[in-house]
């Protein structure tokens, strides 16, 4: 054990694990029924982007205060997971506990700067988001180091290698169809249709992200689990030990 700064949530590991449970199933919930919801109804093309689910009616309502609860408990997940959990570089960890809570507030800001009416802050917000992500996972590999349990860091492997690979691919197509014209005086729907050959790539790119970041968030309840199992046989151990004395 190691002294960590600020104050801890007031959560039992049973609340923990439930935190834990939260932090992917509601925002995975969101983008699956806020899509769903897209193509069935009047999509501009098939693939879109996720963010152009964000459109009015009641998707907009699903996208919006589904990625806001699903951030507020990624949130209080990052915090939570920072004072649960021992680490093998604890300074590494601080440091990618904070990343964590920062990619999360960013969730919940792209969920209100829709690309409609806020595209300048919805690129920022969406790219601090998905990078603060990416990174968050991969400095918790070499942070918790061999103090993780096996499950979640070879599912953080995973998770974190697909967000990379998703994230990397996203930027790259996107961009590179988006830089060979002229964007100047187009509308929003104007601009993406002419750049659909790159949305063809980067959007299904997207998806393989997000749900990189979501076996990411997932990963981390296998430490929960095993660092509390590790915690009560220590204790059994210290009261057995006090007892035969």
């Amino acid at each position: 054990m190691y002294p960590r700064y600020g104050r801890r949530l007031p959560l039992s590991h049973q609340n923990g694990l439930l935190l834990a449970r939260l932090s992917w199933t509601v925002p995975s919930l969101t983008v699956v029924v806020a899509t769903l919801m897209h193509l069935f109804g009047d999509p501009r093309d098939v693939p879109f982007f996720i963010s152009e689910t964000d459109y009015q009616g009641l998707q907009d309502h699903v996208f919006s205060w589904g990625l806001t609860i699903g951030g507020l408990c990624q949130m209080m997940y990052a915090w939570h997971l920072y004072h649960t959990l021992d680490a093998q570089r604890p300074g590494l960890w601080f440091i990618a506990s904070l990343i964590g809570v920062f990619s999360s507030l960013n969730a919940i800001l792209v969920a209100h700067y829709d690309m409609y009416n806020y595209i300048d802050p919805h690129i920022l917000t969406a790219m601090f988001a998905f990078g603060g992500g990416v990174l968050w996972s991969m400095l918790a590999l070499p942070a918790l180091g061999t103090l993780a349990a096996a499950g979640g860091r070879q599912l953080r492997t995973i998770g974190f290698t697909m967000a990379s690979l998703g994230f990397i691919v996203m930027i790259a197509a996107f961009q590179t169809v988006a830089n060979s014209f002229d964007s100047k005086r187009m509308t929003l729907e104007e601009f993406l249709n002419r750049a659909q050959s790159g949305v063809d790539i980067a959007a299904p790119a997207e998806y393989v992200l997000v749900a990189g970041l979501m076996l990411c968030l997932a990963s981390f309840r296998y430490d929960l689990i095993q660092q509390h199992s590790e915690s009560k046989q220590r204790d059994t151990k210290t009261s057995t030990a006090e007892s035969t004395t």
